[in-house]
């Protein structure tokens, strides 16, 4: 089981820091909004990047 939340923890980091590149780059590169779906573009926000961050390290803390 242990082995299970660790993977999804390192999992959700992963998705975590993409998540915040791609925000940055977005935020930093206005020019690049043209090239995300809208439905795309709340789940790849800081906001939701530091979420999925967040909750991976602590299931990587958890164990």
């Amino acid at each position: 089981m242990k082995d299970l939340i660790a993977v999804a923890g390192v999992l959700l980091l992963l998705l975590g820091v993409s998540a915040l590149v791609i925000g940055a780059a977005r935020y930093f590169f206005p020019s690049l909004e043209q090239y995300f779906p809208e439905s795309f573009k709340k789940p790849l926000s800081f906001q939701y990047g530091s979420y999925y961050f967040l909750a991976g390290l602590l299931c990587l803390l958890w164990l």
